[in-house]
């Protein structure tokens, strides 16, 4: 099984070269080195966002949307985490969500007062809210995609293996997350980014309530079939957006499963509307009204969910 089970998985990652827009960084730890992509954006050619990538990934894997925020003037960090993809210095068996989550703090304390929005897929959703916890004076936006929360037993597993599938592999022990408290009273916005068919209800798939449905397959309109990749509890979404209320901006990407990375790389046109929202979102962090609903089809047109 992958690093993080039922929750989350992306698949292996692009080979995607950084272009001239780009500086790569690094940052130390013992005994390994871990590389860092910056794009700095704007006036002040700063990096207001620290972008986490999901379990079998790596910093590459971002840049399908890194790129069109940048072009829209918010700059990001995006560093490769240990145990995930080619280019890390260590198998996954060796390191853990905690060093995980050891390393993204490092990198996100590399850019200082710039930091301002954290953007996590998948594994990096649920890293990317412990992260916005240790500097919530500064966080304005949280951006989830496809975002696994994992109970609190996870974060002690000393590495990714038996420990760490048995702990998140209790239906419903998400919901113990001290996660989802810091959303609640978490001040700034909530963008929640969600594939169609990821999320789906596990029972309606033949997988127990407060579990993933998994790799599935359903049926279109026309009556063929396609298989979706739908890792992330129904009740997950559910509980973020419940425990967000009105700072709450839920996008659902349509035609796109868990794969939202991908999705983004074939579509660029989604990636640029994606990257709009996100922009607003930094720059206008409080929401005029209450949660708002919105969906990206295929062609990038937003609209009211």
């Amino acid at each position: 099984m992958n690093a993080s089970g039922a929750q989350g998985a992306d698949e292996a990652p692009d080979v995607l070269a950084a272009d001239a827009a780009t500086e790569a960084c690094s940052e130390a730890f013992a005994g390994y080195r871990l590389p860092g992509q910056l794009r700095p954006a704007g006036a002040a050619a700063d990096c207001p966002l620290l972008a986490l990538h999901g379990a079998r990934s790596n910093l590459q894997r971002l840049n399908g949307l890194l790129a069109p925020l940048q072009q829209l003037g918010v700059g990001s960090l995006a560093p490769s985490l240990s145990g995930h993809g080619p280019d890390s210095p260590m198998p996954v068996e060796q390191t853990s969500l905690a060093h995980n989550l050891q390393e993204a703090l490092r990198f996100a304390a590399r850019l200082g007062p710039q930091l301002r929005m954290v953007y996590g897929s998948s594994m990096g959703g649920a890293l990317a809210m412990r992260v916005a916890e240790h500097h919530a004076d500064q966080i304005q936006v949280l951006a989830l995609c496809g975002p696994a929360l994992y109970p609190e037993a996870a974060w002690s597993a000393t590495h990714f293996g038996a420990p760490f599938r048995e702990a998140i592999s209790t239906p419903f022990g998400f919901l113990q997350s001290r996660s989802l408290d810091f959303v609640r009273r978490f001040a700034g916005r909530l963008l929640l980014i969600q594939g169609e068919w990821d999320g789906l209800q596990a029972t309606a798939h033949g997988a127990p309530a407060g579990r993933a449905a998994g790799e599935t397959t359903l049926q279109r309109p026309d009556g063929s079939h396609h298989t979706v990749w739908s890792p992330i509890p129904a009740e997950v979404f559910s509980a973020l957006a419940d425990a967000a209320g009105a700072r709450l901006q839920h996008i659902v990407l349509e035609g796109a499963d868990h794969r939202v990375a991908a999705h983004l790389q074939q579509h660029p046109a989604v990636a640029r509307t994606l990257a709009g929202l996100m922009q607003q979102a930094l720059h206008a962090p409080q929401p005029a009204q209450g949660p708002r609903r919105l969906r990206i089809d295929l062609r990038g047109q937003l609209r009211p969910a």
